[in-house]
């Protein structure tokens, strides 16, 4: 290579280097980050304009200057420059700068030929606007869950004038689901376990109808009533259709309600054979009366409820397809006591509350027996609660139920089952209880936004949750 193309070739790589500084020094200006060099004793040797606008400070005012002495000066909170230099590693950190910006601020060690850190690549993010948009979001959270406090207390209170104790939102939204359907007549199937409250939810459906008059009303457990007669009870009889049949004949609970509703508890009980003349009535408003001729026409809500799985029923030969799918043009599933646990101190207490009323008592349910309550499993629902808070007050010696008096021979089972194990000889059933409840409500607390979410997740009220912490000693950090 002669010497003309050699000095080419070397300008050439000069105006290569030229231009790459050039386009280097327009990032570092113009970035909207802000970007600092800092060398290996901690000393800010340049920035850019956005890191001068970051700090709100004049380029005299720190380049130069070691970063640990202006975060003495309180120009920034911390320094990643002294995180990276001490480990040698990239670092990222949220910083809070004096004029008031958050930034998220990630050193990167730059590596001299000696291996030490020659220099800090420093690039800081303004999130201010970030934390800013984050604190109207949790206040708008915060607002929406008051809102949604205040909501539920309204639809609380709308319970309580029908005389209906509810508190969790599983049973409000179905009591809620129930009041919007009053208003049309078709057709409902209430399910749920034995004792759960079905018979309540079909009071609100007639009570919050038109056909709200309480004669109108007609209840059959049609498990409660001999199959024999069963369809006198139902759809009457005239004269001489049987032996001991009434001169005048007797008009059957369809005709009574005549105008209103009848529900038809554990219709799964019906016999094939009255299953037809249901799905009679159903579609076309009308029947006979055993031994009558004559078509009797009824304007009547049917409102059905099982705790049987009718679907199962109908596979095994023992319910009619055609009639289930008639029933069920709306299903209401009302969940277990169990899965409500909000509703067992409102529905205990207020059955202490009636039962002072009808003995002459003034007893009232302590801390620790609300806590077992919460804890027991309830195959019985709400009927086993009534039954045990009567059997609770009539039998206690003072008027504060403790815990001792809760039947824990008849809790303990599901207590153990739900636990997965068995507790040892000469451990205290409560103490056990205690425990293993304090550590799922500090984990639930751990894991949640707000107490209010918290309660949620437990199945608890916030007044409950409150209480419980109190007790356990456990703050919310």
């Amino acid at each position: 290579m002669g010497f003309e193309e050699g000095n080419k070739a070397a300008l050439d790589e000069l105006n290569q280097v030229k231009n790459r500084l050039r386009q280097l020094e327009a990032v570092f200006e113009h970035c909207h980050d802000g970007i600092s060099i800092v060398d290996r004793h901690g000393k800010i040797v340049s920035s850019n304009p956005a890191m001068q606008r970051l700090y709100n400070l004049k380029p005299d005012d720190y380049v130069g200057k070691n970063v640990d002495d202006l975060v003495n000066e309180g120009i920034f909170n911390r320094s990643v420059s002294s995180r990276v230099l001490a480990t040698g590693r990239p670092f990222t950190i949220l910083q809070e700068v004096r004029s008031g910006v958050r930034c998220l601020t990630t050193g990167v060690p730059v590596m001299g030929e000696d291996g030490r850190v020659e220099m800090v690549v420093v690039n800081s993010h303004d999130v201010t606007e970030l934390y800013a948009l984050k604190e109207s979001l949790r206040q708008s959270q915060k607002l929406a869950g008051g809102y949604q406090a205040e909501l539920t207390d309204m639809r609380i209170a709308q319970m309580q004038k029908e005389d209906i104790v509810v508190r969790s939102k599983k049973m409000l939204d179905i009591l809620d689901l129930a009041r919007r359907l009053a208003a049309v007549d078709t057709t409902v199937l209430i399910v749920g376990e034995s004792g759960c409250g079905k018979e309540v939810v079909a009071t609100l459906l007639h009570r919050a109808s038109p056909r709200r008059s309480e004669k109108s009303f007609i209840k059959v457990n049609c498990g409660a009533i001999p199959r024999d007669l069963l369809e006198a009870e139902l759809f009457g009889y005239e004269y001489g259709a049987f032996t001991g049949a009434a001169k005048e004949g007797r008009p059957g609970l369809f005709e009574l309600a005549d105008g209103g509703s009848i529900f038809l508890d554990e219709v799964g009980e019906l016999p094939l054979d009255l299953q037809v003349k249901l799905l009679r009535v159903l579609q076309e408003k009308e029947f006979k009366r055993i031994g009558g001729s004559k078509v009797v026409r009824v304007d009547v809500r049917v409102i059905a409820a099982s705790n049987r799985n009718l679907q199962d029923l109908v596979n095994q030969g023992k319910f009619r397809e055609d009639l289930y799918y008639r029933l069920n043009v709306v299903p209401l599933k009302v969940p277990p006591l169990r899965e409500r646990k909000e509703d067992i101190v409102a529905l205990a207490q207020h059955y202490v509350r009636h039962f002072n009323r009808r003995y002459g008592f003034e007893k009232v349910l302590s801390a620790e027996l609300i806590d077992v309550m919460e804890s027991y499993h309830w195959p019985g629902n709400v009927r086993e609660l009534v039954n045990l808070v009567e059997r609770m007050v009539v039998t206690s010696k003072g008027n504060i139920l403790g815990a001792e008096e809760f039947p824990l021979d008849t809790a303990a089972p599901n207590l153990l089952q739900a636990g997965g194990g068995c507790i040892p000889r000469g451990v205290n059933i409560h103490e056990v209880l205690s425990e293993t409840e304090k550590n799922v409500i500090f984990s639930v607390l751990q894991n949640s936004r707000s107490t209010a979410s918290a309660a949620r997740s437990l199945g608890i009220s916030r007044a409950t949750l409150a209480r419980k912490m109190r007790k356990y000693g456990i703050r919310r950090r």
